[in-house]
Order: structure tokens, then sequence, then C-alpha cells
């Protein structure tokens, strides 16, 4: 870290804030124009979660060589290098003339996110003293959900002035704001490219692993034995080459070692199960209002817009609430409410009114409130300094595991003609996998979970605190 102190409060959060909104906003945005570019393009509901999974594959795979880059070379310069990449991207993905193109731009849209996140909430984490970490990150949480929050509106709205290509082209003025209030704050160091470890092999049996997981949705959806192998091949391959490799050299985009601690490996759990449950909601609830429900891509924005505002309100609450009682309460409340929410919508997705289909959308967002926060700063605390960037890379990361799961689970469930009963049995899986998040926020180390006293201490400020929280 420099010598100059960063700002703080207002002046720290609202720069880092708004670069760490684009992933949900990318991801809500598009969720509303779905229907239209399947409309245009001519391409089937199982098909079209190709255009959601190559963006996040890209994130997810990405997220953790980002990190790494921002230990070794600074997080405040890889978080302008990613705004630069959006920018880029944004514009050739608006001129996609096919579907083919569309999807490859969106990948690359990906890496730019996958630069953008781990940095700004590592340089967060350098800059926030630990005892101010539940509330910082439930402000910035706050600041994600509303992102997501007002991708719908902003997306329907676009929709309403033009077609679909606005959702992608509307980042640019979007970036280039957020660069400019980058700008003002200092450089931090990073630790140099000594500690800039990555493995080409790790990488792509990261990628093998992620793209098997997507195929085998779409192949259980096309009954097609052949494609089913391949996927399965893929992700088991893949997930073999990475262990293998890692074993042999101890080294991998993907740092194992942090999995055994387990205040870090139960939040990074939690945290790719309860985003499979709420973005596979996400994708789920265009398709099924628009293909079953007859309603425009504006009341399904509106749907959408009810479950992020509410994370909105809930989310800064509940940072600050988990500085105080800690965060494990407040997690374990959320996972029972996303429990009782994924069951009400095996209901309310059988033909009930658009009002009641509203009432789970809300508890999840409430859920996700209350967990989020709380979640990452536990995650966060099991860190040491020096592996703000890599350990934030490795939680974003688990955060797109659920969303890629997700996308498959939709594609191998929902057809191209969906039924209510397929949005039944989607939502009864995702039961299960809230049931199993449930659990996550139990696995804790109790008395570990809170701040550590004393001030953070930085790389370049004498020895590093350990954070070893389990």
């Amino acid at each position: 870290m420099s010598a100059t102190v960063a700002p703080q409060g207002f002046r720290l959060q609202a720069p880092i804030g708004l670069a760490s909104a684009f992933a949900p906003l990318n991801s809500t945005m598009i969720a509303v124009g779905l229907p239209a570019i399947r409309r245009d393009l001519g391409i089937g509901s199982g098909a079209i979660t190709l255009l959601v999974s190559s963006y996040l594959i890209a994130v997810a795979v990405c997220q953790p060589v980002g990190g790494r880059l921002g230990d070794a070379f600074g997080h405040l310069r890889i978080v302008k290098a990613g705004l630069a990449v959006l920018v880029f991207f944004s514009f050739a993905s608006a001129l996609a003339w096919n579907f083919e193109v569309l999807v490859a731009m969106r990948a690359l849209q990906g890496v730019s996110a996958a630069l953008i996140t781990p940095n700004a909430i590592a340089y967060l984490r350098k800059n926030t003293p630990p005892e101010r970490l539940g509330a910082v990150l439930g402000a910035s949480g706050a600041a994600i959900a509303g992102a997501a929050a007002l991708g719908p509106i902003l997306g329907g709205l676009l929709l309403l002035a033009g077609d679909w290509r606005l959702l992608l082209i509307a980042n640019v003025p979007l970036a280039l704001l957020a660069a400019a209030l980058v700008f003002t704050l200092p450089a931090d160091k990073g630790a140099g490219r000594a500690v800039l470890k990555l493995d080409p092999v790790s990488l792509f049996a990261l990628l093998a692993g992620f793209t098997g997981i997507t195929l085998f949705g779409n192949a259980l959806r096309l009954r097609i034995p052949a494609l089913t192998g391949v996927a399965v091949l893929l992700f088991a391959g893949g997930l073999a080459v990475y262990a293998i490799r890692y074993a042999r050299t101890r080294s991998g985009v993907v740092d194992l070692r942090l999995f055994t601690r387990r205040n870090y490996s139960a939040p990074a759990a939690g945290n790719a199960l309860n985003n499979c449950v709420m973005y596979t909601t996400l994708i789920a609830m265009p398709i099924y209002l628009g293909d079953l429900q007859g309603m425009s891509d504006f009341a399904s924005a509106m749907a959408l817009f009810v479950l992020g505002a509410t994370m909105v309100v809930i989310g800064p609450f509940a940072g600050r609430l988990s500085d105080r009682v800690g965060p494990r309460p407040l997690m374990s409340i959320g996972a029972v409410i996303m429990l009782l929410a994924s069951v009400a919508l095996i209901g309310a997705t059988n033909g009930a009114p658009f009002p009641l289909l509203l009432v789970p959308l809300l508890m999840i967002g409430a859920s996700l409130g209350l967990i989020s926060g709380p979640q990452q700063a536990v995650s966060l605390r099991a860190l040491a300094p020096s592996e703000a960037g890599s350990g934030s890379g490795t939680y974003q990361m688990m955060r797109y595991v659920g969303s890629v799961a997700g996308t498959a689970l939709l594609a191998g469930i929902v057809g191209k003609q969906a039924t209510y009963g397929e949005f039944q049995l989607l939502f009864l899986v995702l039961s299960g996998v809230a049931a199993i998040n449930l659990a996550t926020a139990f696995l804790i180390r109790p008395g570990t979970e809170s701040p550590p006293a004393g001030p953070l201490l930085l790389p370049g400020e004498g020895r590093e605190r350990e954070f070893r929280a389990g």
C-alpha cells in the first residue's frame, strides 16, 4: 500500500461501489432482454442460456486470475484496466451480427468483470479497519444489489426506447463515470511480479470444468448421449487435471489451501449455493412471465426489481448488525428465508396471480440482504492482507460456480416450449439447494467469526497480521 491514505466513507465507497456494480448490472439488464434476443435471433429458451453461461464462465474462471494480478501490480490499477476492457467489448457486443458472435463478445465482457470485482473488494479490504468490515461490506453489497435492482428497470426502459442492443451499449457511459471516480483514489502498490503465479494448465482445467457443467444441462435438454458424455468428461477431466497439477506443484489459479480454513470454505460454499438459487430465479422469471403468463418485458423488470430493491434496503443494516452480534445469526435467518421462498415458488409458478409471485421474490431479496455482507466479511477475515486479491477472487468465483450450475439446471429442466410443471420442478430442486445452504451457516467456527482486535497491518507496515480464522 502506498504511503497515501485512501479516503474513507462515501469518498472511498462510491467509486469502488460503482466499479463493482457492472457485473450484477450486466446480468440483470440482459435477463430482461433474453425474450427479445430469442425472438430476434431465433434462439430457444435452452440455447439462450449459452449467452448467460459464456459470461458467467469467463467471470468465474478469470476472477482468481484477476485477483492475483491485483496482488502483484496493485488492485486499483487492475480495476482501471477492467473498466477499459468493459468499454471496448460493450461496443463490440452491441455490434454483434449473429448469436455466436454475441456469445463470444459477452464472454469477453465477463473478463472485464473478473478484473474489476475482486480487486475492488480487495482495495476496500486494504483500507477498512477490521472492526468496520461488516458495515463497509454491507454497504458495498447494497451498492451491488442496487445495480442488480436497477438493471431490470434500466433494461426495461431501454427495450421500450429501442432494441436489446441498447442493453449492451449502456455500459459505456457508466464505465466512463466509474473510471473518472476511481482515478480520484490513491493507487496501492502490489507485491511485485514475483507473487504472480499463473499456471496455464490449471487455468484450462478450470475452464474445462465450468464448460462441462454448462454443456451438461443442454445435453440433458437435447437428449444427446454423446454430448452428455463429452460434458461429463470435460467436468470430471478438468477437476482431475487440476487436482493432479495442484498436488504436484502446490500452485494454481485457485489456491486450494484456502479451503482448509473453515471460516473461508463455509462462506464460499454458501456463496455458491445461495447464488445458485438467486441467479436461476433471475434468469427463469422473465422466461416464465413472458412464455407462460404473456406479460411484457417491463413486467419482468418490475418483478426482478422487487428482488434487488429488497437487498438494497436490508444489506447495509445487516452489515452493521453483524459487526455487533456476529454474522452467524443473520446468515442462519437469511438461509431459512431463502428456503421458505424457494418452496413458495413451487406453488407460485403454477399460474398464481402476479402479485403473489412477488412475495417469494421479495423474500429471496431479503435473504440475500441478510446473508451477503456478513458471509463475505467472515471469508475476508480468514485472509492475510497479502491474500486479499487472490482470496477475494476465489470467493467471487464461487458465486459464479453457483450461477453456472443454475443456468445448467435451467437448461436441463426447462425446454423450448416451457410448461408450468417444468418450472415447478426447477424450484423443487432449488429448494433442495437452499436446504443445503442453510447448513453452511452452522459450519463457521464459533468465536472466530468476529473482527480481530487492533489495527489492520498492511504489506510494508511491519509483520502482516494473519487472519487465519479457521
